[in-house]
């Protein structure tokens, strides 16, 4: 099933743990991470800042656990500190790339002792642990004896990293592939996520560079095929269409919001609301989570997580983004050719 995009921000409970210490700046634009251990100069507490899409940890690889199914590494920067590092988890999705040779590697190629920089988005879930755990989308481990730079990052249509940090020239000789290996034309790389590899680059902001290699991480043409929401009405919920008591709509960002007590019901999902504090809890066996109109904080599996929407109060009833069922409820959501919602579990 196609999945709609998930929207995930990194709670500062978690974050706390990391070394450097970080923060997400609270900025609907996306403004910038800043390390709270570093001193704040105040002629620049209210400028704005521009946030890396993915954030970087380097370190060694201290422990590797692989029961067969499930491959996590625990990287430290600081390997005497006891409560040091993050423990990352590898699946299939994850890019694993060797910087001396550039190439993608095989997740038995990572062990123990190997320097390597892990890469995950600014939106990355983080579980509350000690020490943090999350799925990376890039780790690229540090085999090269010679200066090798990489950047990962979305590049707007002049091939500006939207951080602002670096703007490529690509060759002839720059070799582009996708995720899976296969080649990329030059002009399908704009306004993409892509990881670069290069070597020298110019000391101007930003800095320039003619890549030797570059990755494409995700192809956004199934996005822009993806049909359009256009059926308000009606539903299909475990495979059977239902007539919607409350019709979906669009708020005023252009979300689409949808009834959260009837669409939760028809999921299995007992709701309980308390009218003086304009709260809902969802219980379904052992799943637990709860909303509040206007709070863009939900529950999910002990943790605070932000869709960028608040739950909305609209004609007597509750309405919640359609990400909710994604990400909190995790329903698989593909939207029909006719433009109907389709929900599973």
């Amino acid at each position: 099933m196609k999945k709609i995009r998930k929207y995930m921000v990194l709670s500062l409970a978690t974050c706390i743990s990391l070394s450097p210490l970080m923060v997400k700046a609270n900025n609907l634009e996306g403004k910038d991470i800043i390390p709270i251990s570093a001193p704040i100069d105040k002629a620049e507490e209210t400028e704005d800042k521009i946030v890396a899409d993915y954030i970087k940890y380097e370190g060694k690889i201290v422990e590797v656990n692989n029961n067969g199914k499930n491959l996590s590494v625990l990287v430290k920067d600081k390997e005497d500190e006891p409560y040091n590092g993050m423990l990352f988890h590898i699946n299939e999705d994850v890019i694993l790339l060797n910087n001396k040779t550039k190439e993608f590697i095989t997740k038995d190629t990572l062990k123990k002792g190997m320097k390597v920089s892990a890469y995950y988005h600014k939106n990355t879930m983080m579980a509350m642990s000690m020490p943090p755990q999350l799925g990376p989308d890039v780790i690229v481990i540090d085999e090269s004896e010679e200066p090798i730079f990489t950047h990962i990052s979305r590049f707007n249509k002049e091939l500006i990293s939207s951080d602002g940090m670096l703007k490529i020239n690509p060759s002839e000789n720059t070799i582009i592939v996708d995720k899976d290996g296969k080649k990329i034309e030059k002009e399908n790389i704009v306004n993409r996520d892509l990881i670069i590899f290069y070597t020298i680059s110019t000391k101007s902001i930003p800095a320039q560079t003619t890549p030797e290699k570059i990755i494409v991480m995700e192809n956004n043409r199934e996005e822009k095929e993806k049909p359009e929401i256009t059926v308000l009405d009606k539903m299909i919920i475990n495979n059977k269409e239902i007539t919607l008591n409350k019709r979906l709509y669009k708020n005023d960002k252009g979300v689409i919001m949808v009834p959260l007590r009837q669409i939760s019901e028809t999921l299995g999902y007992e709701i309980k609301w308390n009218g003086e504090t304009k709260t809902a809890e969802l219980i379904k066996g052992a799943q637990w989570t709860s909303i509040t109109i206007g709070q863009d904080n939900y529950n999910f599996a002990k943790m605070m997580v932000k869709l960028g929407t608040a739950p909305e109060m609209k004609d007597f009833t509750t309405y919640v983004p359609l990400s909710f069922l994604e990400e909190i409820l995790k329903a698989e959501i593909e939207v029909a050719e006719n433009g109907m919602i389709n929900i599973g579990k």
